[in-house]
Parts: structure tokens; sequence; C-alpha cells
């Protein structure tokens, strides 16, 4: 059966279509080829209607998996049409909350976090009450241009990677942590490679308040994914979605909260610790967030999702 990520033009360049959909099309291919071909495909807008219907015949009995609003460049017709000719329709929330569209023409609801799927079931009915649509949890991965348990072992370096509006950074130490610039775009090796040179990953983050049609949106814990396989230990505050869930309530370097003082404190902490016992363990936990996160346990979800159809 054939699988179709589709995307739609302004999502090119975003770092969330590079790894849902282009890189997880790649990971898909080489673990589940034996029952499946996986494609990438731009869904064309509306006003484009010959495209569309070019699109919506090559879905014909296929499974389209829809990054985020992708299905919404098609519009309402096309949807029809789409829905009439797929074998199932996916929508990957990924870190938003897609949509609106038709009643029905979405068949499983996907939530990269555990925290989103919780989400999308208490408010599926707002979202999309048709009898038979599901929530499915599909486990975001790691960046596999990452080098494996590459990170320094000698002595600790504090960094951050990722977008500057994505984190609670005090100013004091973002002076002495490596932050290399990012934006989310565009070729991202140079930045992947430098996830290497840290082994102390900051992962604070504040929660965001926005619902959508009373769902909170949620992101998938992926900079600890990185982190995780590079062999970096992170720096994360407990509202972090799923922190909790991956690390144990217990890991030795949650912070309660998003204060400057209290992650400055936990900076130095773990500064301190490095090498001990504490700082052993922390490592434990982050190698078995490495397991969880790994190519086979992700298109392990991916696989029971497209058995669905």
């Amino acid at each position: 059966m054939k699988v179709i990520f589709a995307y739609r033009i302004g999502q090119k360049m975003m770092g969330g279509k590079a790894m849902r959909v282009d890189q997880l099309a790649a990971l898909a291919k080489a673990h589940l080829s034996e029952r499946y071909s996986f494609e990438v495909a731009l869904a064309p807008k509306g006003a484009r209607p010959h495209a569309c219907r070019r699109f919506v015949n090559a879905c014909k009995d296929a499974i389209v998996i829809f990054h985020k609003s992708a299905a919404a460049n098609l519009g309402p017709e096309f949807r029809a049409s789409l829905k009439r000719a797929a074998a199932g329709i996916c929508v990957d929330h990924l870190d938003i909350v897609a949509g609106p569209f038709e009643p029905g023409f979405i068949d499983v609801h996907i939530a990269a976090s555990y925290e989103s799927e919780r989400s999308l079931h208490r408010g599926l009915a707002a979202l999309d009450p048709t009898p038979g649509t599901q929530v499915r949890h599909l486990r975001h991965h790691a960046d596999p241009r990452l080098k494996a348990a590459s990170a320094p072992r000698g002595s600790f370096w504090l960094g951050y990677f990722g977008l500057p509006d994505n984190v609670v950074l005090p100013p004091a130490l973002a002076e002495q942590a490596i932050v290399p610039g990012y934006d989310g775009k565009g070729d991202v090796s140079a930045f992947i490679a430098r996830l290497s040179e840290a082994n102390f990953h900051i992962c604070t983050r504040d929660p965001s308040p926005v619902l959508t049609r009373g769902i909170l949106s949620s992101k998938p814990f992926t900079k600890g994914f990185n982190a995780a396989v590079v062999g970096a230990n992170v720096l994360v505050n407990r509202q972090v979605h799923d922190a909790e869930y991956y690390l144990g309530a217990d890991y030795p370097y949650f912070v309660d909260s998003t204060d400057a003082a209290v992650i400055g404190e936990g900076v130095a902490r773990a500064a301190a610790e490095f090498g001990s016992a504490r700082w052993n363990n922390a490592s434990t936990r982050m190698a078995d967030v490495a397991r969880q996160i790994a190519p086979t346990e992700v298109t392990a979800e991916l696989d029971k999702i497209l058995r669905l159809f």
C-alpha cells in the first residue's frame, strides 16, 4: 500500500516538515518497506485545480498523512474528492491543532506527544465529532544526522540548541553557553553538528497556554531526544510536555520553574556534579530516552497506525 506524506508550500523550509515529513518518510522506507511504499508530495492550493486533480489522482487507494495544516490548501471541493479516492486520511498535528476540516474528513488524528494525545482525546468531539474518528500517538524521533554518543566526556559544557524564542535562558548563562544561531529553516546540517559540542543541554521553556477549539497545543520533547542521542544530559522544567514521562519524576536535573535564579542554580548544581553518581544516573536516564525514540520504536508506532486501513 502506498503512503503519502503531504505538506504545503509554506512548510517547505521548516524544521518540523524536514523531520516529520522527509525524515519520517525515509525512516519508514528503511523499516517498513516490505508492507508499504512511501512518498512525499506537495498538497497544492485549491486555486490550482489541475494540480489538485493530479494530487487527488496520485492519492488513489493511498494512505495520506498531512503535515499539520497542509490539507487546508486543497479547499473543501478537493478534500471531498480526496476523501473518496484515498484509502485513509490522517493529520499529524505535531505542535499545533490543525484544521478546521469538514467532519469526517480525517480518519486518524496523529499526536506527536503523550500530552497532545491526551488533549486531542479530551477535545475530539469539538475538533471532529464523527463516529469512528481516532486519535493515535506517533512518537517523535531525533534528527538522524546526529552522531550518537558524540558529546564531550572530559569536562562540563553547557549549550542551547534551538530557536531563541523557545527557551528561558538567563543572559548570564547565555554568555557562557554554546548557542549556535538557528532560525529553523533551510540547511541546518552545520547547526545539527554543533549539538555534539555540549554535554548539558538547556531545555527549559514556558508552557504555552494557547487553546484551539478548546484543545491545548503541545510540543514533543524533541530537544531532549536530540540531547539523548548525542549522549548529553538536560536541564528541563517539569512543565515541559512529556519530560517527566520520558525521564522519570526523580530525574536529577529537573527544575520546578523557569525562574532565572532556579535555572542558574540548576546549571551550577549540574556543573558541580559532573562525573558524579547523580550525573551518571541522569546519563542512564537519557540513554533510555534514546532507546525509546529509536527509529525502530517510531516506525513500529507508525505501522500500528497504517494497519488501521
